[in-house]
């Protein structure tokens, strides 16, 4: 029997706390944290039957779209916040269409951080990805605390379908704590409230789920006729890894989404992503008139030893 999703996070908060308290640095605790021991993993996976993409991901949902909670979304990389931004949104419009809230707005605080560098929200872009227009306030606290109260406040007011945090990293002023607080005041008011960690680590948290996104390569445009079109770029997918869930063990799920009836599906990914040839050729030719072996290196010259003026 493999260990449930609570037990994993209180042996993980308590791991990090004994590296903490023995002197290690943010960072290693967190990887002492997430060591576990290999024989244990490898016969936990060995026990628990493989789930098909339907029922990880019908599984998956009856969470994911449930009101009252709090869901982590996390990115390895600060190249991956598109997909980690577009996957939250994609749940949002997801949970909204599914309680017939869709005039509530979505509220979304940013990362000043990741604003600078991934940049701001593009509007006609939402609109193509599914969203009603002025459907999205955005927001850019200066300070995390600002972002914090203003997360706790937007749950409290009940006046959005679906809270957005955004969070760069793994910050100290946003630990087990606050991530408890967040996710009792979602509980007791009955609101979604999405974390958005953005270049992050894993780390003990309060949230219901927590799942690993990146993302992955979309096939080619379908044509009238069922045919692809080569060269063509199709809807978003999304590669999730669920890192904390009532589902033993990590399971892998694509998720491709659909903007004309705001829903993922799952999605089987192919060898071929659907553009280019599938006869890979080298862009450049090789010269015909270069030496058939690398050049030899020249000798290394021995620089003069530098005497000091003293001396």
């Amino acid at each position: 029997m493999g260990e449930s999703p609570q037990a994993r996070e209180t042996l993980f908060a308590l791991r990090q706390a004994v590296a903490r308290i023995e002197g290690k640095p943010d960072h290693a605790a967190r990887m002492t944290a997430t060591s576990e021991p290999a024989e244990s993993g490898s016969e936990g996976a060995s026990r628990q039957p493989k789930l098909d993409a339907t029922t990880l991901f019908d599984s998956l949902q009856g969470d994911l779209l449930t009101a009252g909670i709090m869901v982590e979304l996390r990115g390895e990389r600060l190249q991956q916040a598109g997909a980690v931004t577009g996957f939250g949104l994609a749940l949002a419009l997801m949970a909204g269409k599914s309680e017939g809230a869709t005039g509530k707005r979505l509220l979304f605080v940013a990362d000043a951080h990741v604003v600078r560098e991934a940049g701001l929200a593009y509007a006609p872009g939402l609109i193509d990805f599914g969203m009603v227009k002025a459907g999205l306030v955005h927001a850019l606290p200066r300070r995390i605390e600002d972002a914090l109260w203003l997360a706790e406040a937007a749950l409290a007011s009940r006046a959005f379908s679906t809270v957005l945090l955004e969070i760069h990293g793994n910050p100290k002023k946003f630990g087990l704590t606050e991530s408890r607080r967040l996710s009792l005041k979602a509980r007791a008011t009955g609101g979604r409230l999405l974390i958005l960690r953005q270049a992050g680590e894993e780390e003990a948290s309060s949230a219901l789920l927590r799942l690993s996104v990146k993302p992955a390569p979309a096939a080619a445009r379908h044509l009238a006729d069922g045919s692809l079109l080569g060269g063509s770029i199709g809807a978003p997918v999304f590669r999730i890894v669920a890192e904390k869930s009532r589902i033993p063990g990590s399971p892998e799920l694509f998720l491709e989404w659909n903007s004309d009836d705001r829903r993922l599906h799952p999605f089987a990914p192919s060898r071929s992503p659907g553009f280019g040839s599938p006869h890979s050729v080298a862009l450049l030719s090789k010269t015909s008139d270069r030496p058939h072996r690398p050049a030899a290196l020249g000798s290394v010259l021995a620089f003069a030893p530098r005497f000091d003026r003293a001396s």
